[in-house]
Protein backbone atom coordinates (compact mmCIF):
# COMPACT_ATOMS: atom_id res chain seq x y z
CA UNK A 1 0.00 0.00 0.00
CA UNK A 2 2.88 2.47 0.55
CA UNK A 3 4.47 2.21 -2.68
CA UNK A 4 1.34 3.01 -4.23
CA UNK A 5 0.59 5.76 -2.19
CA UNK A 6 4.21 6.91 -3.23
CA UNK A 7 3.29 6.19 -6.60
CA UNK A 8 0.26 9.02 -6.51
CA UNK A 9 2.21 11.14 -4.36
CA UNK A 10 4.77 11.26 -6.70
CA UNK A 11 3.13 11.76 -10.27
CA UNK A 12 0.71 14.46 -8.44
CA UNK A 13 3.72 15.63 -7.73
CA UNK A 14 5.25 15.70 -10.90
CA UNK A 15 1.28 17.08 -12.29
CA UNK A 16 1.57 20.10 -9.83
CA UNK A 17 4.72 21.50 -10.47
CA UNK A 18 4.85 19.79 -14.15
CA UNK A 19 2.04 21.94 -14.75
CA UNK A 20 2.72 25.05 -13.09
CA UNK A 21 6.08 25.18 -15.33
CA UNK A 22 3.88 24.72 -18.43
CA UNK A 23 1.49 27.05 -17.78
CA UNK A 24 3.87 29.75 -16.74
CA UNK A 25 6.36 29.20 -20.05
CA UNK A 26 3.51 29.00 -22.36
CA UNK A 27 1.93 32.59 -21.20
CA UNK A 28 5.29 34.07 -20.75
CA UNK A 29 6.10 33.19 -24.22
CA UNK A 30 2.49 34.03 -25.53
CA UNK A 31 2.89 37.56 -23.73
CA UNK A 32 6.31 38.47 -25.26
CA UNK A 33 5.86 37.18 -28.64
CA UNK A 34 1.74 38.33 -29.65
CA UNK A 35 0.77 40.48 -26.44
CA UNK A 36 -1.57 40.40 -23.77
CA UNK A 37 -4.78 39.14 -26.05
CA UNK A 38 -2.87 36.00 -26.96
CA UNK A 39 -1.73 35.48 -23.59
CA UNK A 40 -5.48 36.00 -22.70
CA UNK A 41 -6.52 33.31 -24.96
CA UNK A 42 -3.76 30.73 -23.72
CA UNK A 43 -4.64 31.64 -20.23
CA UNK A 44 -8.66 30.51 -20.99
CA UNK A 45 -6.99 27.96 -22.32
CA UNK A 46 -5.42 26.41 -19.34
CA UNK A 47 -8.63 27.80 -17.07
CA UNK A 48 -9.82 23.63 -16.61
CA UNK A 49 -5.87 22.32 -16.16
CA UNK A 50 -4.78 25.63 -13.92
CA UNK A 51 -8.15 24.65 -11.47
CA UNK A 52 -7.40 21.44 -11.02
CA UNK A 53 -3.71 21.87 -10.39
CA UNK A 54 -4.41 24.73 -7.77
CA UNK A 55 -7.05 22.77 -5.78
CA UNK A 56 -7.32 18.91 -7.19
CA UNK A 57 -3.78 17.97 -7.23
CA UNK A 58 -1.99 19.32 -4.06
CA UNK A 59 -5.18 18.18 -1.80
CA UNK A 60 -4.05 14.60 -3.12
CA UNK A 61 -0.53 15.20 -2.68
CA UNK A 62 -1.39 16.52 1.07
CA UNK A 63 -3.41 13.37 1.53
CA UNK A 64 -1.14 10.88 0.26
CA UNK A 65 2.04 12.53 1.99
CA UNK A 66 0.73 12.59 5.33
CA UNK A 67 -0.48 8.92 4.78
CA UNK A 68 2.60 7.93 4.30
CA UNK A 69 4.32 9.87 7.14
CA UNK A 70 1.74 8.16 9.13
CA UNK A 71 2.07 4.63 8.13
CA UNK A 72 5.89 4.59 7.95
CA UNK A 73 8.09 4.02 11.18
CA UNK A 74 10.88 6.23 9.38
CA UNK A 75 8.93 9.60 8.94
CA UNK A 76 7.36 11.83 11.75
CA UNK A 77 5.55 14.94 11.98
CA UNK A 78 7.82 16.52 14.03
CA UNK A 79 10.87 16.15 11.21
CA UNK A 80 11.54 19.23 10.53
CA UNK A 81 10.83 18.73 6.36
CA UNK A 82 7.48 16.95 7.55
CA UNK A 83 6.08 20.02 9.05
CA UNK A 84 7.51 22.48 6.98
CA UNK A 85 6.50 20.67 3.89
CA UNK A 86 2.99 21.12 5.26
CA UNK A 87 3.28 24.88 6.29
CA UNK A 88 4.61 25.41 2.64
CA UNK A 89 1.10 23.87 1.09
CA UNK A 90 -0.81 25.34 3.44
CA UNK A 91 0.53 28.96 2.45
CA UNK A 92 1.04 28.17 -0.84
CA UNK A 93 -2.81 27.34 -1.14
CA UNK A 94 -3.90 30.54 1.02
CA UNK A 95 -2.01 32.66 -0.80
CA UNK A 96 -2.70 31.03 -4.24
CA UNK A 97 -6.48 31.14 -3.50
CA UNK A 98 -6.73 35.00 -2.02
CA UNK A 99 -3.97 37.22 -4.10
CA UNK A 100 -3.52 34.95 -7.00
CA UNK A 101 -7.63 35.06 -7.34
CA UNK A 102 -7.94 37.89 -6.74
CA UNK A 103 -4.93 38.56 -9.46
CA UNK A 104 -6.58 36.70 -11.94
CA UNK A 105 -10.01 37.62 -11.34
CA UNK A 106 -8.60 41.36 -12.23
CA UNK A 107 -6.45 39.69 -15.40
CA UNK A 108 -9.31 38.77 -16.56
CA UNK A 109 -11.41 41.79 -16.14
CA UNK A 110 -9.03 43.46 -17.90
CA UNK A 111 -8.82 40.98 -21.12
CA UNK A 112 -12.48 41.81 -21.36
CA UNK A 113 -12.02 45.47 -22.66
CA UNK A 114 -11.27 46.45 -25.74
CA UNK A 115 -10.23 49.94 -25.10
CA UNK A 116 -7.01 50.40 -26.36
CA UNK A 117 -5.75 52.74 -24.21
CA UNK A 118 -6.02 49.96 -21.67
CA UNK A 119 -3.40 47.69 -23.23
CA UNK A 120 -0.39 49.38 -20.91
CA UNK A 121 -2.73 48.68 -17.78
CA UNK A 122 -3.39 45.03 -19.53
CA UNK A 123 0.33 44.39 -19.85
CA UNK A 124 1.22 45.57 -16.48
CA UNK A 125 -1.42 43.72 -14.74
CA UNK A 126 -0.61 40.18 -16.67
CA UNK A 127 3.24 40.67 -15.91
CA UNK A 128 1.81 40.80 -11.81
CA UNK A 129 0.10 37.73 -12.84
CA UNK A 130 2.92 36.05 -14.57
CA UNK A 131 5.64 36.85 -11.43
CA UNK A 132 3.25 36.00 -8.87
CA UNK A 133 2.86 32.56 -10.87
CA UNK A 134 6.99 32.31 -10.91
CA UNK A 135 6.72 32.91 -7.26
CA UNK A 136 4.16 29.93 -6.52
CA UNK A 137 6.61 27.97 -9.03
CA UNK A 138 9.39 28.65 -6.86
CA UNK A 139 7.73 27.24 -3.77
CA UNK A 140 6.66 24.20 -5.23
CA UNK A 141 10.31 24.26 -6.46
CA UNK A 142 11.33 24.05 -2.17
CA UNK A 143 8.80 21.72 -1.59
CA UNK A 144 10.17 19.47 -3.99
CA UNK A 145 13.88 20.07 -2.72
CA UNK A 146 12.47 19.25 0.76
CA UNK A 147 11.01 15.71 -0.42
CA UNK A 148 14.21 14.85 -1.92
CA UNK A 149 16.72 15.95 0.88
CA UNK A 150 14.56 15.55 3.95
CA UNK A 151 16.33 17.48 5.72
CA UNK A 152 16.44 16.78 9.51
CA UNK A 153 15.35 13.42 8.53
Amino acid sequence: MYRILLLIHVLAGMAWVGGGFVIQVTSQRALKTAGVPAAGRVMESFRWADTWLAIGVPILVVATGVTMVAMSGAWTFAQTWVWVSIALVVGYEAIAGTVGGRLYRAVEATMRETDSTSNGEQTRLYGRYMQFGMALLLVLIVLVVLMVYKPGA
